[in-house]
């Protein structure tokens, strides 16, 4: 299951028990209140009652006593007697006031031997002064009067004690009553009292606020399952967002970034997920660099390897196919010699240079005039084979270089001259001051000025097709920019399409008598 619908269906479930939780508790607690109003004003009511039905009790009993002193009261004397008569007559109120204590106590007791048979009417009387409906039951339980609709549990009363008193909610035909249920004792006289008040426009209210509250969490619910589902899209969307970046990177667009916004805990996972795209793109970009540097290294050296094997196939044709003087055996096995050397020594240099980036080569002083004959002499045999007519002029200068690499530069200038329709290449070093520009010249076919620019870019080749009939690969000029760079210099080229190219580099210089000099004052002797 997807992070957004495990978010949308937890906060829903989450928002809806809240709802029934609150919803509940709200109705039971205003239900609870509304009862407990109820029976405070039931039991107000039954003590209410409760005096009433006393009263009428003692008021029987009363009635009862009175109607025994009765006949005593109509034997009393006349106020005319005589004072034997009046003496007579306080004897005989002392003997009536004790007559009538102890026909009171026999009413009570009588009363009390007829609990259960109170006169209808009296009954009647007690239950129309009574406020609500009501029902009378004798001390063993049995019913006297009853104004209820149905007949209460009999259980109820077992509950019910001299001092205390005893509510129920009960169900009557269609409505619902409040039961209060105590005992009534007087003159003698025991009965339990049950008084119903009706509490159904409770209960209904009850459920109307059910019914209410349901309309009201089926509305809320569903506008908060909407705002879930806004934040859940809008929670989420950054880790979607995050998920199509991954993607995407995955794919090889390495350059993806996530758009960091705020700073809560997202902004801070897009920041650190942009740091690691950052690592993982400077990463596989040093791989691709090494990738590509080897191969420009195999491709370099595969370039490189071109120009020292002419000069060796050449010569050691020569030595094959022609009678040489001894003086010119030993000059070709020479230049063989020289360029097998240099072309070891350059593997290594080209691969230190190309693959591990070198920059602190040793820069040695080397006569550049030497060095230009050398470079003139090695490609001889390529000059021969292509009808090309070498022209070198140079002053002797000494050249902070290496010599490998920076041989390896002027050989590739000569050799693109070569290549370039030529008749003619001009080889010069010129001396100014302390300055030594090298330049080659040919009359070829020219570049065109909008490539002038590239033409030091790896693998770019002015003309394609025939720098492939050639066994070209478009890395000589590059390479040779990368040795100038380490020479703490530039190529420049001057070009006019069908007049030919000029290539020069310019480079500081010692002059030969300087360095003589130099050499005199260190005790190094003249060089010869």
């Amino acid at each position: 299951m997807r992070l957004f619908a495990k978010f949308f269906l937890c906060a829903t479930f989450v928002v809806s028990i809240a709802l029934l939780l609150s919803g509940y508790l709200l109705i039971t607690s205003s239900h609870a209140s509304e009862i407990r109003r109820e029976t405070e004003r039931a039991l107000n009511q039954y003590q209410y009652d409760k005096f009433t039905v006393q009263a009428d009790l003692l008021d029987y009993a009363m009635d009862t006593l009175k109607a025994l002193d009765e006949p005593a009261l109509l034997d009393e004397p006349d106020a005319s007697a005589t004072a034997e008569e009046t003496a007579t007559s306080e004897k005989t109120e002392g003997a009536s006031s004790a007559l009538l204590e102890d026909r009171a106590q026999t009413a009570a007791a009588a009363a009390q031997a007829q609990a259960a048979g109170i006169p209808p009417t009296l009954l009647d009387d007690m239950v129309a002064e009574l406020s609500d409906l009501a029902a009378f039951y004798a001390a063993d339980k049995t019913l006297l009067h009853s104004t209820l609709p149905e007949q209460i549990d009999l259980s109820l009363l077992d509950a019910v004690s001299d001092s205390s008193l005893v509510s129920k909610i009960q169900t009557m035909g269609e409505k619902d009553y409040l039961l209060v249920c105590g005992k009534v004792t007087q003159s003698g006289v025991s009965l339990y009292l049950v008084i119903a008040t009706d509490i159904s426009t409770v209960i209904a209210q009850k459920q109307q606020m059910e019914q209410s509250f349901l309309r009201v969490y089926l509305i809320t619910l569903g506008v908060s399952m909407l705002v879930v589902l806004a934040l859940s899209l809008l929670l989420t969307r950054p880790l979607n967002r995050m998920n199509r970046t991954a993607a995407a990177i995955a794919r090889g667009r390495y350059s993806r970034r996530l758009p960091v916004r705020g700073k809560d805990e997202i902004g801070e996972l897009s920041s650190s997920f942009n740091l690691m795209a950052d690592a993982v793109e400077d990463r596989i970009y040093e791989l691709s660099e090494a990738a590509q540097q080897k191969e420009d290294f195999v491709a370099g050296f595969a370039h490189e390897l071109k120009t020292p094997l002419t000069s060796v196939i050449g010569y050691a044709d020569m030595l094959y196919q022609k009678p040489l003087s001894p003086e010119q055996v030993k000059d070709a096995a020479w230049y063989i010699l020289s360029e097998g050397l240099r072309l070891e020594a350059l593997s290594q240099k080209l691969m230190d240079l190309i693959v591990l980036n070198r920059q602190d080569f040793v820069l040695e002083e080397i006569p550049a005039d030497e060095l230009l004959q050398s470079c003139v002499d090695g490609l001889m045999p390529l000059f021969a084979e292509r009808k090309v007519v070498p022209h070198l002029t140079a002053d002797p200068a000494l050249i902070p270089m290496e010599y490998d690499l920076f041989k390896t530069l002027l050989l590739n200038l000569i050799d693109n001259a070569i290549k370039a329709g030529s008749s003619e290449v001009w080889v010069t070093g010129k001396r100014t001051g302390d300055r030594y520009v090298v330049a080659v010249s040919d009359n070829g076919r020219g570049i065109p000025a909008y490539e002038l620019s590239r033409i030091t870019e790896a693998f770019y080749m002015v003309d394609k097709s025939r720098s492939r009939k050639q066994h070209g690969a478009g890395l000589g000029l590059a390479l040779a920019a990368r040795i100038a760079e380490l020479h703490g210099t530039t190529l420049r080229f001057h070009s006019a399409e069908n007049k030919g190219t000029r290539a020069e580099i310019e480079l500081s210089c010692m002059a030969w008598e300087a360095w003589e000099e130099s050499e005199e004052s260190e005790g190094g002797g003249s060089h010869e």
